[in-house]
């Protein structure tokens, strides 16, 4: 998905940088039309491109299974993979550090390219002291926006970059209030292990070494109705303002950051890609997502609204004087809201065994017939029986 992701958004802000540092582009999958279909070359390099790492094993992960792979002359691994869309990662140890790229999906069409980019491994040259500086969000950080059952789960996947060639120390750390509403905040994996959380916070502290330091924090955002609005303040420069929603149905995305947009297929998915210019450090980015899926409150408020005409009549009846004819006319007109009620909760299992109707409405609909079955039944057993 992250190969697509970025071929996507590639073309979408047609920018690019020229000759970038190789840190930056370590773990990054990069699509190839040019390689055999089905290929994934994993190229490893010591700090700079002219330093490959020849005859070095290299691994790659799907799922349980591992493949390995050694580096060739130009230090490069070679997989011939078959099942195109399956997740997968590539991983190599290097000067005991372990160096991990990006998970993407196994592709269909022409290969993948990823480099993972180890230390120079110098020791004569001497450690940098720290200086204070700033940092900037790089022009690839993204948010992407996937749907759950009536709540998004959204990610930042920013990369924080520091262009000196000494550590800087900002300021102040880098800190994301997220949303109101927002439950579950999560820090990444491949996030860097300075990032922390604590409620609907997530900071990552400094000094930032030269190059590229990930930033990848989620969480999830319940919502009601078809739309939904997100405001996030950024506490650095974003190069690009750029969002990746998962579309279902007639679900559109909105902002006066969009400048270009498209929209594009990826496996069962679609998605709405949105493109802009940069958001200064200390402003707000905002987006509306519409025609968001979302269940009807009618079923339980018909749910409730019965409920309360059954206790009405029970209460009624118990304060009517006794009438034989009366109770037995009651009677009868509780076992035939019995049945109905009954015939509505079989169809209502069956609907939803069928997939027809989804889990909250479901769960819903079925909890107000059953207590107002319970009710009829509470009657029944009050009442006398029919007079024949």
């Amino acid at each position: 998905m992250v190969a697509a992701v970025l071929a996507i958004i590639g073309a979408v802000t047609a920018t690019a940088v020229a000759q970038p540092d190789p840190r930056q582009m370590s773990g990054l999958p990069l699509p190839d039309p040019q390689l055999r279909d089905g290929t994934i070359t994993v190229r490893v390099i010591r700090g700079q491109l002219t330093n490959n790492v020849p005859n070095h094993p290299v691994e790659l992960h799907q799922g349980d299974s591992v493949s390995t792979s050694v580096t060739d002359a130009e230090g490069r691994a070679t997989f011939l993979t078959l099942a195109s869309g399956t997740q997968v990662y590539a991983v190599t140890e290097l000067d005991g550090e372990r160096i991990e790229s990006q998970r993407f999906p196994l592709p269909g069409r022409g290969g993948i390219r990823v480099m993972l980019v180890g230390a120079a491994g110098d020791a004569s040259i001497p450690a940098m002291p720290v200086q204070s500086g700033r940092v900037r969000f790089g022009g690839d950080s993204r948010i992407l926006v996937e749907m759950g059952e009536e709540t998004v789960e959204v990610y930042y996947l920013f990369d924080v970059i520091n262009e000196r060639t000494a550590p800087v120390e900002p300021p102040e750390p880098i800190v994301f209030d997220m949303p109101p509403g927002a439950v579950s905040v999560t820090i990444l994996p491949d996030s860097s292990p300075r990032t922390a959380s604590e409620g609907p916070r997530a900071t990552l502290s400094g000094p930032f070494q030269s190059g590229t330091t990930p930033l990848r924090v989620a969480y999830i955002l319940p919502y009601s109705g078809d739309r939904l609005t997100i405001s996030q303040r950024v506490p650095a420069d974003l190069e690009a303002f750029l969002v990746m929603v998962e579309k279902w149905g007639a679900m559109d995305v909105a902002s006066s950051l969009i400048a270009r947009r498209t929209e594009d297929v990826f496996g069962e998915s679609s998605y709405i890609f949105g493109a802009g210019p940069l958001v200064a450090g200390g402003e707000t980015f905002t987006f509306e997502l519409s025609g968001l899926p979302h269940h009807s409150r009618l079923p339980t408020t018909v749910a409730v609204g019965l409920a309360l005409t059954i206790l009405g009549v029970g209460v009624w009846g118990a304060l009517t004087p006794v009438d034989t004819r009366a109770d037995t006319d009651r009677r009868l007109s509780l076992e035939g809201n019995k049945a109905t009620l009954f015939a509505d909760l079989v169809k209502i299992e069956k609907q939803h065994r069928a997939g027809k109707i989804g889990k909250t409405k479901y769960g819903t609909r079925r909890t107000g017939l059953v207590v107002a079955l319970e009710r009829v039944y509470g009657e029944l057993d009050a009442e006398p029986a029919p007079v024949t």
